[in-house]
């Protein structure tokens, strides 16, 4: 009787195409302990067809391809200084737009839940700009652009590089020109369930309700970027990447989904997308020139598809070619997946008892002391010498 789709659980990316592809209606995804999605089976409508494991990508390799990087600016500054980077997201949809496309995107839903939603006009395009340092649930959106494919209809799917390669494992890839995909260079995913509960606490200690978040407010500058806090009662609670809690823990790789520690077959040239989005973090030494502080995008081209969206957006984009070679310094993630914070388990044991604590994270991200050192040290010492050592000590 099948409970869940995938039997080793830390590979599920949690993507949300199994969900889509289940003709029953057999599958949702459900918060586990630690609050990301995973997908829970109905035993009582499922069918053992397996076409969700079929069809799951966790996992699924990708060939190298000839990726050609660029660096883009939005000419257009309000929608610049209002994006995380340069722009480049904004002009893409646009074009769809333009084309009578739809647009999907990651934006805030009800209690600042990430979900991936449709826009068919510039004013359903505006809530997707701006990272979100949250896992988004787009199992909806894959189902519901895969009917507008069906219905022969154009498609731009944004979202990290696991939700485009479930959203091609869903769909496929024989749809010319109508379907455009657009991933990013992807540090990790934190856990919804974590951020929901930074919030609440937030709450509780100022007295007043959140109204508005920005994980990459501008007012410091683009690579100082400040989280920005938005309550009720008109006052606003803002912190860098060097002291606010959440920021801290993400970027530390904290409370990242399981899977974003393995997760090397989107990376480097293997990006399903047909456009790979980023910040173009160096450019003070790759194209100094251009570095106003006020946000540029790396925009790797993926496939001809993409190279094609790329110039369409020719009115609005100034785009200007960047040697690859000098990217992964800046930006480890392009290459390399995120290693699990070494305190993890000891935040999420914490977490479930208490929920989030912004002095909890400061502790656990504190240097280790001589006696934990120690023991790291003693841990990675290889087997054989550990026996030595252990049988030596006995006498």
């Amino acid at each position: 009787m099948r409970t869940t789709v995938l039997a080793e659980r830390a590979r599920c990316t949690g993507c949300g195409a199994c969900v889509s592809v289940c003709r029953r209606g057999a599958i949702r995804m459900q918060a586990d302990a630690e609050g990301f999605l995973y997908p829970a089976v109905d035993a009582a409508r499922c069918v053992e067809c397996g076409a969700c494991e079929a069809r799951c990508p966790a996992g699924r390799e990708h060939p190298e391809r000839d990726v050609r990087a660029f660096g883009a600016q939005n000419t257009d500054e309000a929608v610049r200084r209002a994006s995380s980077s340069g722009g480049a997201f904004t002009a893409l949809a646009r074009q769809t737009l333009a084309r009578g496309g739809v647009v999907f995107g990651a934006a805030f839903g009800g209690g600042f839940r990430v979900e991936h939603v449709g826009a068919l006009d510039e004013k359903g395009i505006v809530p997707m700009r701006g990272s979100k340092y949250v896992q988004s649930d787009a199992s909806e959106a894959i189902a519901q652009a895969a009917e507008l494919l069906e219905r022969g209809e154009r498609v731009l799917f944004s979202g990290t590089p696991c939700q485009i390669d479930g959203l091609l494992a869903r769909v496929g890839t024989d749809w010319g020109d109508r379907l455009l995909t657009v991933d990013f260079v992807c540090h990790g995913v934190p856990s919804p369930g974590v951020f929901a509960s930074y919030l609440r606490a937030m709450e509780e200690e100022q007295g007043s309700a959140v109204t508005a978040y920005a994980f990459r407010d501008k007012r410091r500058g683009w690579k100082d970027f400040s989280a920005v806090a938005t309550f009720a009662d008109g006052t606003e609670r803002a912190g860098t990447q060097a002291d606010e809690p959440f920021l801290r823990g993400f970027l530390a790789n904290l409370y990242l989904r399981p899977s974003c520690a393995v997760c090397t077959a989107l990376r480097g040239a293997r990006h399903a997308a047909d456009l790979t989005l980023a910040d173009l973090w160096g450019a003070g030494d790759i194209c100094p020139e251009r570095d106003d502080d006020a946000g540029l995008s790396l925009v790797l081209v993926n496939t001809p598809a993409g190279r094609q969206a790329l110039d369409a957006c020719a009115g609005e984009l100034a785009v200007f070619p960047v040697d690859a070679s000098r990217l992964t310094r800046a930006n480890p993630s392009l290459i390399a997946p995120a290693k699990p914070h070494p305190r993890r388990a000891r935040f999420f044991r914490a977490y479930r008892r208490n929920g989030f604590s912004s002095t909890l994270v400061e502790r656990l991200l504190a240097p280790p002391g001589r006696l934990e050192r120690l023991v790291r040290r003693i841990a990675s010492l290889p087997g054989a010498l550990l026996r030595r050592l252990r049988k030596a000590a006995r006498g």
